[in-house]
């Protein structure tokens, strides 16, 4: 058996790495009877906000370059990722990432207490339609980020825009591109 690490470039909270990568993974590698997951961890900045993730995965030794094929083909795995196994690193991932981070604290009370952030995130993901989904999200301090995959981050991002121009709360958002 060889030990190999799959660091996923996304923001993921410990609960959706499991629901979205590691339960599928484990499925696939015990149904074939070549491996299973070892765990998982979460890496986060000195805000408290999630960097990446990874995996770890024990697979047989001559499965190791079918399990390769199987990652890289996961089109909802974040570019920037890669696989680590042997000191080797192979990059995979094809989604690209769209961080919207909304103020928490200096828009008016009203919008606050007048405004669903549920809605909202309905809003947007009836706007994304199938070009991606809602992978997680982040409350910190003073912001909360919603963390969206997808093929492409300009077609993620246009598709948004009109809701982020006229929801209120918006205001005072901005978009980063996390993959």
């Amino acid at each position: 058996m060889v030990e190999l690490t799959v660091e996923l470039n996304a923001k993921l909270q410990p609960i959706h790495r499991g629901e979205m990568f590691e339960e599928p993974l484990e499925n696939v590698l015990i149904q074939a009877n070549v491996g299973e997951v070892l765990g998982g961890g979460t890496f986060m900045s000195a805000t408290g906000e999630i960097e990446k993730c990874d995996i770890t995965l024990e697979v047989k030794d001559d499965w190791i370059a079918k399990v390769f094929a199987y990652l890289q083909r996961i089109k909802i795995i974040p570019k920037g990722s890669k696989i680590i196994c042997k000191q080797e690193i192979t990059p995979i991932g094809q989604a690209e990432g769209m961080a919207i981070y909304l103020n928490g604290t200096d828009l008016p009370a009203e919008v606050y207490r007048t405004n669903d952030i549920n809605e909202l995130i309905s809003k947007l993901q009836d706007a994304l339609g199938d070009k991606c989904f809602m992978f997680s999200w982040w409350e910190g301090g003073t912001e909360t980020a919603l963390y969206f995959y997808g093929e492409s981050y300009l077609k993620l991002y246009e598709s948004v825009k009109h809701i982020l121009e006229i929801h209120p709360l918006c205001k005072l958002s901005h978009v980063k591109q996390i993959a």
